[in-house]
């Protein structure tokens, strides 16, 4: 299938829940965590940010339980931020006693890797294991929230689908930087290819040149004209040429219409001829819609 990007990850996590309540009929979503299943029921009647207030004990022990996941892979020196704070993690795992059992036991028995480990969790923002390795009662916010609500979409999402058969009649659809080029439904899903052309123009800058481009963040929300939604699983990570969403279920019976909505653009200029080229981002939120009619 290609390089993706998983589309828990790259969708508002909003969205996902919001497609989750009106989910099209014949989902097939993966099994999850007792916690998890929790989360996923809250979800149901709360935003995600509110999760914190709806089910904090949980909250605190599903993102604690990912903040120490990702600890583990960063103290490896392989994965996570670059930053003083990960090196120092580094260096004190590697020189650690390296006691056999869970981390946050091993945490609490060596105090040069515990400190590490805070100054880590400082860095990176995981507020709920710096608490955690000071004695302090983890107390979740909004952004936990957040954070536990996309693990439980992610734990959800079952693997997207290749192939399927081309119901796009006729030619592209749409306008602009964006158009439809294919919608091909498979067993349990369907892709959608979007031709994306956004503008990139050299100008000149204060006697400089300056490159501003801007990049397609992809879908953000797909439904049809029954008022079901569906899931981005997954999509491909460049903003330009065609680009593929897989989503979830295939079309419910009946539809006729898909609607796509587009997640953004995302703005860059790089101003050229210094010693150091100097780039700025932004995002840019262009609420555009295309719909697709499905062939029978």
């Amino acid at each position: 299938m290609g390089s993706t990007d998983p589309g828990g990850r790259s969708v508002p996590v909003e969205n996902m829940v919001c497609a989750l309540r009106r989910l099209a009929p014949g989902a097939a979503l993966r099994p999850v965590s007792a916690e998890l299943r929790v989360l996923a029921s809250a979800l149901r009647e709360c935003s995600a940010s509110e999760l914190a207030v709806r089910c904090p004990s949980v909250v605190v022990r599903v993102v604690l339980a990912s903040q120490l996941r990702a600890l583990d892979r960063a103290m490896t020196g392989v994965f996570g931020a670059s930053c003083p704070e990960a090196a120092r993690l580094v260096r004190a795992a590697r020189y650690s006693g390296r006691r056999r059992g869970a981390l946050l036991d091993r945490l609490r028995a060596e105090p040069g890797l515990r400190a590490a480990a805070l100054g880590w969790a400082d860095a990176v923002g995981g507020q709920l294991l710096a608490d955690e390795l000071r004695g302090v009662s983890p107390v979740p916010d909004g952004e936990d929230g957040r954070r536990a609500a996309e693990l439980v979409v992610a734990a959800l999402l079952p693997r997207p689908e290749a192939g399927g058969r081309e119901v796009l009649p006729g030619g592209p659809r749409g306008s602009g930087f964006l158009a439809v080029r294919s919608v091909r439904v498979g067993e349990r899903g369907f892709q959608v290819g979007i031709r994306a052309d956004p503008p990139v123009e050299l100008v000149r800058d204060g006697g400089r040149l300056a490159l501003r481009a801007l990049w397609w963040n992809g879908l953000g929300r797909v439904s049809d004209d029954l008022g079901h939604e569906y899931l981005i699983l997954a999509k491909d990570p460049d903003g330009t040429g065609i680009v593929r969403h897989w989503c979830h279920p295939r079309p419910a019976p009946g539809v006729r219409v898909l609607r796509l909505e587009s997640a953004g653009y995302r703005g860059e200029c790089l101003r050229l001829g210094a010693v150091s080229d100097a780039g700025t981002f932004a995002e840019v939120l262009v609420k555009r819609e295309l719909t697709v009619r499905l062939s029978a």
